[in-house]
């Protein structure tokens, strides 16, 4: 399962899309199994200034990987405090995205650098995304 990020898809929703949200529409036209979590609904939600309606439409249609109670929060955090201790700042939303990823055991699809600190940290699985 691959969990695609806020960052790519704002790149999606964008007026001139890049690389990202080019793959992104591929993986949508392929059916490849992809999937959000409710904090990068949330993400994208807050940013919008037109169509919310059509894109909240449009979101409700992919899967939901949720938090399966404490655990993932106490992951989350954990996460957080062992970049801490190799002077590593996260924040609190990526590290909640990576553990839920973790806890559901799926690749995270995303233009942010952050993931790539976690994934050195925990093993997180990034998807890549193929050089043009």
């Amino acid at each position: 399962m691959i969990l695609v990020d806020s960052s790519i898809w704002i790149d999606f929703f964008s007026s001139a899309p890049g690389r990202a949200g080019n793959e992104l529409r591929r993986m949508i036209e392929d059916a490849e199994p992809f999937a959000l979590t409710g904090v990068v609904v949330a993400e994208i939600l807050q940013g919008l200034t037109r169509d919310v309606s059509r894109i909240e439409h449009y979101l409700s249609q992919w899967e939901l990987l949720e938090p399966r109670g404490f655990r993932t929060y106490r992951e989350a955090a954990a996460i957080f405090r062992l970049g801490r201790g190799k002077g590593v700042s996260l924040t609190t939303i990526d590290v909640l995205i990576a553990a839920i990823a973790l806890e559901h055991r799926a690749s995270v699809f995303t233009l942010d650098k952050d993931f790539s600190r976690i994934a050195r940290l925990t093993g997180l699985a990034l998807y890549p995304l193929a050089a043009p």
